[in-house]
């Protein structure tokens, strides 16, 4: 079975006190339904399961307006007995049904003793539309493909996660040539469950390649569930070279020579964003707290997952040096970065100096406490960190400085202009 760490979130909601209905946002494909159901067989007598993409299922639950009358139709339909506290009622796809998303707002008020997860991956293009979302009576988690320390203890190779997460400076790490390539094929195949699955009980990147190119083309089918007429084709031709920005930065004007307008380059890009096939990274230049975002600027593309970019650039047995290698190595550590926003989405930014001022930037930052943690990504051995030194001038102490690197977690000085400078570096899942 695959380990998900988001059980961990999932065990804290069920204990809670204030505990409300969740609703679990995730795109397609991310192991929404499986986690639920693998976590319910652990923490629940009951399992009430009711998927709205079943025709039948919605025309029942679709004309239901009381939280009484929905557990007396559930009962019926699924020939279970939810008891409160007991049973766990799960909602797939309930982007299917306005009237039922309006409805949890009354689980809350109502029924505090029934646990309700609801979950649909198309839901935020809906919920960008006229629906009435119960703000402040329901609650959010957020999965994503899983991480590499997932990844890592999924494979049956626990002791080495365990290791790793209680990391000291300059320890030794036992395995460590494993590790490494335990990673470099997770950078390759990425996070998608069905994906790594496969690849455990297989190996085989032939394999990996034809489920990935299977993926990418249900995506791009389900674009008509969430877009129509001349939106939906913008959408599409989006989707099919936004894989070739992963890691990079990108303007609206004249993306990827399609001939469309920024405004419809925006629009189309927002789309996929709401549905959680992509991040737009956005860049700031002041390094106080709050950040603060500059949306005119170049935006960087963060994929949903490292193996969909490489199957959409014809990568995948063996990652190219060079310009390529660089990206990718981005998209993952990005990637890793949006995947720790369990409980709230993660800011994720990147730091560039005004263009009047000098060139410099720095790969990500974002707000960490009262800091701001700059990080720049290197995939070779490479120590050029001129960027990090430069936001480290201006920011002085608020920032706390990161280099992602093959190296062994560590802390390294530099002397740079006269200057001496305190860098952490590691592997990106070592303390992202």
């Amino acid at each position: 079975m695959l380990y998900r760490k988001l059980e961990v979130e999932l065990d804290r909601w069920k204990n809670s006190l204030s505990r409300k209905p969740l609703t679990l946002r995730g795109a397609r494909q991310v192991g929404k339904t499986s986690l639920v159901r693998k976590w319910a067989k652990v923490n629940y007598d009951e399992f009430v399961e009711i998927n709205l993409e079943n025709k039948d299922n919605l025309e029942v639950f679709d004309k239901v307006h009381t939280v009484s009358d929905f557990i007396n139709k559930a009962n019926i339909v699924t020939g279970k007995k939810i008891v409160p506290e007991n049973s766990l009622i799960f909602i797939d796809e309930i982007q299917e049904s306005k009237n039922l998303m309006e409805l949890t707002r009354f689980f809350a008020e109502e029924r505090p003793d029934l646990h309700l997860i609801i979950a649909g991956s198309l839901l935020e293009a809906k919920m960008a539309g006229k629906w009435n979302v119960p703000v402040g009576r329901i609650e959010y988690m957020y999965l994503y493909p899983m991480t590499f320390f997932e990844y890592l203890k999924s494979v049956q190779k626990g002791n080495y996660l365990e290791q790793l997460e209680e990391m000291q400076f300059d320890h030794e790490v036992a395995g460590v040539s494993y590790i490494e390539n335990c990673f470099k094929d997770y950078i390759l195949i990425g996070g998608m469950p069905a994906v790594v699955n496969n690849y455990i009980e297989i190996g085989n990147f032939s394999e990996v390649k034809n489920i990935l190119a299977d993926l990418r083309r249900s995506f791009i089918d389900d674009i008509g569930k969430y877009t129509s007429g001349v939106e939906r084709n913008y959408v599409e031709s989006i989707f099919k070279v936004a894989g070739n920005y992963a890691g990079q930065l990108f303007n609206y004007e004249n993306f990827g020579d399609l001939g469309l307008k920024s405004r419809e380059v925006s629009g189309a890009i927002r789309r996929l964003e709401q549905v959680r096939l992509l991040n737009q990274v956005n860049a700031v230049n002041s390094l106080n707290i709050p950040l603060t975002y500059k949306y005119k600027r170049a935006k960087k593309m963060i994929w949903l997952d490292s193996g969909l970019a490489n199957e959409a650039n014809g990568v995948l047995e063996l990652i190219p040096s060079g310009i390529y290698q660089g990206r990718i190595t981005e998209q993952i550590v990005g990637q890793t970065l949006i995947a720790t926003g369990s409980r709230r989405e993660f800011n994720l930014s990147y730091w560039a100096r005004n263009k009047d001022e000098g060139s410099a930037e720095v790969d990500f930052c974002y707000q960490y406490k009262n800091k701001i943690v700059g990080i720049e990504v290197k995939s070779g051995n490479t120590k050029n960190l001129k960027s990090l030194f430069s936001m480290i001038y201006n920011g002085g102490y608020m920032v706390i400085p990161v280099r992602v690197s093959w190296d062994p977690l560590k802390i390294e000085e530099y002397t740079h202009n006269s200057k001496k400078y305190k860098i952490l570096c590691g592997l990106s899942d070592t303390f992202l």
